[in-house]
């Protein structure tokens, strides 16, 4: 359904940035609604900003938490009415409110549906009146860290521990942490309480028991201006890293019979205590037992909300404007809740890499490729090449979503997709999302939010594919022309040497792991040993291509194996290598801090930043001696925190000041070990 826009909305501003912008433009034009892109001054080149009809700069990297700059840009622009997006002002009752003063239509939720439900303290109490089931839950009330800490500690003693400490004004993860009775109630408070603030404007906390194994169920819910609400039906979003969601599906499958329709009624009947317009999100813990537990509402647009897209056919950013212009579910037929049509999955691409632990990435964007497999696959991204990726912002670029007439087929058709994918610039997660999805564990559904840790690939598993990626890139290059060792290169006489006796030297790094060996080729075959004493490798480098300077596509068959399409670009700095099952960027140096950043001559071992970012906190002093374990301080990166530990015992010496900003590699401390 399309919505007649004549005498409703026209000018839309967006208070957001990157793919939910692109994704809200998208729909307005379509409808015939302008547009109006705000932006800060690091995302003045993003490519949201030029897709809207008009833009409005809204000046330093913090202002999208800004009212009243956001304000002032509708004014400015003309705009009628703002769409919060996700994140940011989001959930923010003020922000409603502020809107709703200054004579334009909020795209959401009441102001005080918003302050209602955006408490999740409160949100609990209002779904205890619905008769939605809850857990054991603590508001942190008292006023000092100590205190805090005494109340979390009679708690966890009183309904068992693990505790799950969560941030009271918002989701996505942030100021999340897990606490077992043996965990320091210290570090975790004043971490989760930073991450609040920073994320939301507000510190304040609360614990609830952790339900564990469980996956995570929520229902999309919309209701109009004239009370009237509507399940449209059920997500899964169980695999999760760092409490984040990055592979959501539709609808939940494989639960115990008569939960998904409990679950929906549950929902609607939460939604109409409150008397809920426009979309939102009522989100479950769901037991292998069959029982489930009611999480938080989120007041909002999904990330996920494509998945449900998908099987339903709805637009729902047109149906938000819909509602938000006065029409009733009615008018779009929505009684009841939809059937869904097949299922439908979704993988975040996020701009970071597993290498046992996840590390966030930044830079530019040099390629983007995303195969069009027809209406079976969506892609919704927020960068283009050339775009830059920051430490100011989530580390989300967007999502790849696949529909199919099953769970299988769905699964298969987005395995399809992530495989032929290619982003080359900046480290992503397109490995570990290829790896998730092969897993029989989450084929055969046994995995759980809090399972996800076990389906991570192990240390040995990823040794192996940095070690394959690099004989790859050491066997493709004897076939380059532009390589000295190339038979075909002007450095080499084929009259004069045997290519087949020359032992080519090569030596890569990647986040401070070096990986050297040697190769020798033989027609077009080509044996690579690693020095470390790891496995050899016969490399048979059967097609090459060379679209472009530094730009490699070859069909490779590693140890007698199938053939692969690999395929190779280079930077200034860094090799990017893709194949069907993995992507990560080598250095051709030794340079690069990292696991083992090696030892100064004066014995002092320098202790490097893997990721950039700011030093929120200082865990010692300078001269403190310090165990093999310790935190030594806290980097701020992407909105989400990351401790740096001292790799062994000994003095250390401090190298940056809190609130310093610091570029992978950076040396932030050295330690001389006792």
């Amino acid at each position: 359904m399309r919505m007649n826009s004549k005498g409703s909305i026209t000018r839309v501003l967006i208070a957001n940035r990157g793919e939910i912008s692109r994704r809200i433009i998208r729909t307005c034009h379509e409808l015939g609604i302008e547009t109006v892109a705000v932006y800060t001054e690091v995302d003045a080149h993003a490519p949201y900003v030029s897709e809207a009809s008009f833009s409005e700069c809204i000046g330093a990297p913090t202002n999208y938490l800004s009212i009243d700059a956001i304000i002032n840009a509708a004014k400015r622009s003309g705009a009628l009415a703002i769409h919060p997006g996700y994140g940011f002002l989001s959930e923010n009752g003020d922000f409603a409110e502020a809107v709703i003063r200054a004579g334009l239509v909020f795209i959401g939720p009441k102001p005080e549906t918003i302050r209602a439900l955006g408490s999740k303290t409160n949100a609990k109490e209002i779904a205890k009146k619905a008769s939605v089931p809850t857990s054991p839950t603590l508001l942190l009330t008292a006023s000092t860290l100590e205190q805090q800490i005494a109340e979390l500690s009679a708690f966890g003693n009183s309904v068992g521990f693990p505790l799950i400490i969560k941030a009271a004004a918002g989701g996505g993860g942030r100021g999340m942490r897990l606490v077992h009775a043996t965990s320091s109630f210290h570090d975790e408070l004043s971490s989760a309480r930073r991450e609040a603030l920073k994320a939301f404007g507000k510190e304040e906390i609360f614990a609830e028991k952790c339900i564990a194994p469980a996956r995570h169920i929520e229902v999309q819910i919309a209701g109009d201006t004239f009370g009237n609400v509507v399940a449209l039906g059920t997500r899964d979003c169980s695999l999760q890293r760092n409490n984040q969601k990055i592979i959501e599906e539709a609808p939940a499958t494989g639960l115990k019979p008569g939960v998904s329709e409990a679950i929906l009624d549950a929902a609607t009947r939460l939604a109409r205590e409150v008397g809920y317009s426009n979309l939102g999100t009522v989100e479950f813990l769901y037991s292998e037992d069959g029982s489930f537990y009611f999480l938080e509402v989120n007041t909002r647009l999904q990330v996920e909300h494509p998945v449900t897209e998908m099987v339903t056919g709805l637009d729902l950013v047109e149906l938000q404007l819909a509602i938000a212009s006065g029409a009733s579910l009615k008018d779009w037929g929505l009684e009841s809740t939809p059937t869904p049509n097949g299922h439908a999955i979704e993988a975040r691409v996020c701009a970071e890499e597993f290498t046992g632990q996840f590390i966030t990435t930044t830079g530019i964007i040099l390629e983007s490729f995303i195969p069009d497999l027809g209406a079976e696959v969506r892609a919704d991204m927020g960068f283009d090449v050339c775009s830059e990726v920051t430490h100011h912002y989530d580390s989300m670029l967007g999502k790849i979503i696949a529909h199919g007439v099953d769970r299988d087929h769905a699964i298969d058709t987005l395995t399809e997709a992530l495989a032929l994918t290619k982003i080359s610039g900046v480290g992503n997660n397109r490995s570990l999302l290829l790896h998730l999805l092969k897993r029989e564990e989450f084929r055969a559904q046994r995995h759980s939010v809090q399972g996800t840790r076990d389906l991570l690939p192990t240390i040995d598993q990823l040794s192996h594919e940095f070690e394959t990626g690099h004989a790859i890139l050491a066997a493709v290059r004897l076939f380059d022309p532009r390589s000295s060792w190339c038979e075909s290169s002007p450095w080499m006489q084929a009259d004069t040497y045997a290519l087949a006796s020359l032992e080519a030297p090569f030596t890569t790094t990647r986040y401070g792991q070096t990986f050297t060996s040697k190769s020798r080729r033989e027609q077009d075959s080509v044996s690579v040993v690693l020095s470390s004493g790891g496995p050899s490798y016969t490399v048979d480098v059967i097609e090459r291509a060379y679209p472009s300077p530094h730009h490699t596509q070859c069909s490779v068959r590693i140890n007698g194996g199938e053939v692969i399409n690999v395929e190779i670009l280079a930077d200034s700095a860094t090799i990017w290598l893709h194949t069907p099952s993995f992507t990560y960027g080598y250095e051709q140096s030794n340079r690069g801090g990292g696991f083992s950043a090696g030892v100064a001559s004066d014995g002092e071992q320098p202790i490097t930043s893997l990721i950039p970012g700011r030093i929120a906190a200082l865990r010692v002093a300078d001269g403190d001696t310090v165990t093999e374990g310790d935190v030594l301080l806290v980097l701020d990166s992407m909105k989400m925190e990351h401790p740096v530990k001292a790799p062994c015992t000994g003095k250390v010496t401090l190298r940056g000041a809190v609130g310093a900003i610091v570029q992978a590699g950076t040396v932030l401390a050295l330690i001389r070990a006792t």
